[in-house]
């Protein structure tokens, strides 16, 4: 007859205990998320929204998530390079540049068409709208965590914006297909593979005659000190900024870190960040009114449709079914009307 070695009760009480405890110890662990950023830190996003943001979501998660950030290309400078961070782990969460990512998310490019939307708000929520829709692409393995549609873009120039003739012959920073047929359509040549940090240094050096760029964004990236010249009658696209995260990693979080997440993130922060830049946008370019080296040049009704005509064969590359038979142009303004009844 085999022997059975008798477990004390208090002992045998402590192990059950022990043993419910350890999962409810595991979700009770505090997880350390890093959101890296190559802008600066006093950009909208980083400036106006991730402190709060940061606190709040910390606190929901009941002491189960810390965010660190890190601004200003601390974890990684190059803005080519935020969504491999993200893939490869460097960084949890990132701010993307799509326009910098050739062949991934190409849904979003439709934001660069012109005249599309009218604000930075209206539009962010419009693309994650499509985001929830399942209209976006190449987010089987990520999440979205927050989107920015930064624009509309304007005009800046190195030499006076009288008319669309000022814009013949100059050398225009694009930031992806859609504004480089903008450019090409506004007889200018379009110069790629700028990232936006370049764009003054680039402007300075006499490489760049001017740029097309969101008016938030002038002082953030220093081009209103090289470029003095503006125009922001004419609505040139807008570029998509996207902050994935991997799906896993959001799936391994603890439930109430998970529980935060689903509170604080998606189309609550896209709002958060369009309003900041909508804010940083009114503060930029109530500075470069008031400031005497800065033109802003205003052009009349009839010479913005001539803009408009020019630049229409843009949107009508999009306003058509893609491979997939969606009409990705008629459903992004599908999104902003549904936008603009939540704003």
């Amino acid at each position: 007859m085999k022997s059975r070695t008798r477990i004390p009760a208090a002992f045998a009480v402590f192990a059950c205990i022990g043993a419910l405890a350890a999962p409810a110890f595991a979700a009770d662990e505090t997880v350390t998320l890093r959101w890296a950023s190559f802008v600066s830190p006093m950009g909208a996003t980083n400036r106006l929204v991730i402190p709060e943001w940061k606190e709040k979501i910390e606190a929901a998660s009941e002491g189960t998530l810390k965010i660190e950030h890190y601004p200003g290309g601390t974890l990684g400078k190059s803005p080519l390079q935020q969504l491999s961070m993200v893939e490869s782990g460097v960084a949890d969460i990132a701010e993307v540049v799509v326009a910098y990512t050739p062949g991934r998310f190409p849904e979003l490019a439709v934001f660069e068409t012109p005249f599309l939307v009218e604000n930075n708000l209206e539009a962010g929520l419009a693309a994650y709208k499509m985001y929830e829709k399942g209209l976006l692409s190449d987010f089987d393995d990520l999440m979205l965590v927050g989107i920015i549609i930064s624009g509309p873009y304007g005009l800046a120039l190195n030499e006076p914006l009288t008319g669309p003739e000022a814009l013949e012959g100059k050398r225009i920073r694009a930031g992806g297909p859609a504004q480089t047929a903008i450019v090409e359509a506004m007889g200018a040549t379009p110069i790629g593979n700028v990232p936006a940090p370049q764009i003054a240094e680039n402007i300075s050096r006499g490489l760049l005659d001017g740029a097309l760029m969101a008016p938030a964004n002038l002082y953030t990236f220093r081009i209103a000190d090289a470029a003095f010249h503006h125009n922001w009658d004419v609505k040139f696209g807008s570029v998509a900024v996207i902050f994935p995260m991997r799906r896993d990693k959001y799936e391994s979080l603890p439930p109430k870190a998970k529980a935060a997440f689903d509170e604080f993130t998606g189309e609550y922060l896209a709002r958060k960040m369009g309003e900041a830049m909508d804010r940083l946008e009114a503060e930029s370019k109530a500075k470069i009114r008031a400031d005497d080296r800065q033109t802003v040049h205003e052009w009349d009704d009839a010479t913005i449709a001539k803009v408009r005509e020019a630049v229409a064969p843009v949107t009508a590359e999009w306003d058509k079914p893609n491979e997939n038979g969606v009409n990705v142009y008629e459903e992004a303004q599908k999104a902003i009307e549904e936008a603009r009844g939540s704003m």
